[in-house]
C-alpha cells in the first residue's frame, strides 16, 4: 500500500469513527427519551414527536456519513474534483433541527407553530430541488447551493430570535442552544472552507479540516440535544 492509499485510508477510517460515535450517541438518545420519557398525553404527542425528529435526522446524518467514508475508502483513483457536499442529508438535517425551536418555543401559540413549521418545510423541500439544477460551471453550481444553504439555515434562527425579542420572557434555553449551535458550525463550516492545513501542503489526501468540522458539528448537536430533552422533559408528564 503506497502513502496515498494509506494516507486516503487513514481520512476514511477517521471520518468513520466520527461517524458512528454521532450514530452511537443519537441512537441511545432515542432509545433512552421513549423508555424514560415516552408521552403520557396525548398533548405531550407533537412535542415528542418533535424530540424524536431531531434525534433521528441527528443519526440519518451520522449514517451517511459512515456510509459515504465507506465508499470513499474502496475508491481506487484519488479524486481530484471537490466533491460536493451532502445537501440532501444536510437540509434534513437542518430542519430536522430547527423543529425543537418551533415546537418548545410557542407552546401557547399553536397558530404560530403551525406557521413557523409550514413555511420552513416549504422553504426547505423547495431548496431541495436546486440539487438536482446543475450547471455547466461546477463551481457556480456549489456557490448557489452554498448561499442556498446559508440561507435555510439564516431561517431556521428566525424562531429563536423571536423568543429573543419577547419583551416580557427571559430568554430561552433551548433558543440560547441553538444559536450557539449554529455559530459553533460557521466556526466549522469556515474552519473548512480555509482549510489551513492544505492549503499550506502539510497533507495531501486525508482532510483533517473536514474532520475538524464534523467533530464541531458533533460538539454543537450533543449540547444542544441536553437542552432539548432539559425543555421537552415537563412537557411529556
Amino acid at each position: 500500500m503506497d502513502t496515498l492509499d494509506y494516507q486516503n485510508l487513514r481520512s476514511c477510517a477517521i471520518g468513520a469513527i466520527i461517524g458512528t460515535l454521532g450514530f452511537s450517541y443519537f441512537v441511545i438518545y432515542l432509545l433512552m427519551f421513549l423508555i424514560f420519557h415516552f408521552p403520557s398525553s396525548q398533548q405531550s404527542i407533537p412535542y415528542a414527536l418533535a424530540v424524536m425528529a431531531f434525534g433521528g435526522g441527528s443519526a440519518t446524518w451520522y449514517l451517511y456519513v459512515i456510509f459515504q467514508n465507506g465508499v470513499d475508502a474502496f475508491q481506487k483513483e484519488k479524486m481530484t474534483k471537490e466533491q460536493d457536499s451532502p445537501w440532501f442529508v444536510g437540509l434534513f438535517l437542518v430542519w430536522t433541527t430547527a423543529l425543537p425551536t418551533i415546537a418548545f418555543l410557542f407552546p401557547a401559540q399553536p397558530l404560530l407553530q403551525l406557521g413557523y413549521a409550514s413555511a420552513f418545510t416549504m422553504i426547505a423541500a423547495g431548496s431541495l430541488s436546486d440539487g438536482y439544477l446543475k450547471d455547466v460551471d461546477t463551481g457556480a453550481f456549489s456557490a448557489r447551493l452554498s448561499l442556498q444553504f446559508a440561507t435555510v439555515v439564516l431561517l431556521a434562527l428566525v424562531p429563536s430570535i423571536h423568543a429573543f425579542a419577547e419583551p416580557l420572557h427571559t430568554p430561552s434555553p433551548l433558543a440560547t442552544a441553538f444559536g450557539r449551535l449554529v455559530l459553533l458550525n460557521l466556526c466549522g463550516c469556515a474552519l473548512y472552507a480555509l482549510r489551513p492545513l492544505e492549503r499550506i501542503g502539510m497533507v495531501q489526501v486525508w482532510q483533517p479540516s473536514l474532520h475538524g468540522m464534523y467533530l464541531v458539528l458533533t460538539y454543537g448537536l450533543v449540547e444542544y440535544s441536553k437542552a432539548v430533552l432539559q425543555v421537552a422533559i415537563p412537557y411529556m408528564s
